[in-house]
């Protein structure tokens, strides 16, 4: 198997903290299907995964000279409640988590992506 080259390996990275980004956004716009969370707690998870790639981003380009790229600086997402559901229309999810003890709540984590690209 060929090795990547640095530029490649840097190139991977940029994509998959764009996708985890387009994710959460789905996810707070739309919900997702995850039988035994909330939508919340995904969402958490998601951005935990942008934060895990801007660090990978940050040690590739560190350890190889490369500047950083403009994705590196976009705004992370707001971390939100855990019981946080974008989408109570999904009735049997709904009530499953309900019956599991978690108090389901409705309020919209606001997350405008207006382009300011922060300072790290």
């Amino acid at each position: 198997m060929k090795q990547k080259t640095p530029e490649q390996e840097l190139e991977l990275l940029r994509k998959n903290l764009l996708h985890e980004r387009a994710i959460w956004e789905h996810i707070n716009e739309n919900g997702c299907n995850d039988p035994f969370w909330a939508d919340g707690c995904n969402m958490n998870l998601t951005r935990n995964h942008i934060l895990s790639y801007r660090n990978e981003i940050a040690n590739c380009c560190e350890k190889h000279n490369l500047p950083l790229p403009e994705e590196y600086f976009l705004k992370v997402p707001p971390e939100v409640d855990d019981n946080y559901m974008a989408n109570f229309n999904q009735k049997a999810r709904v009530d499953r988590l309900k019956q599991h003890g978690n108090t389901l709540i409705r309020k919209k984590k606001k997350f405008i992506d207006d382009g300011q690209m922060e300072f790290c």
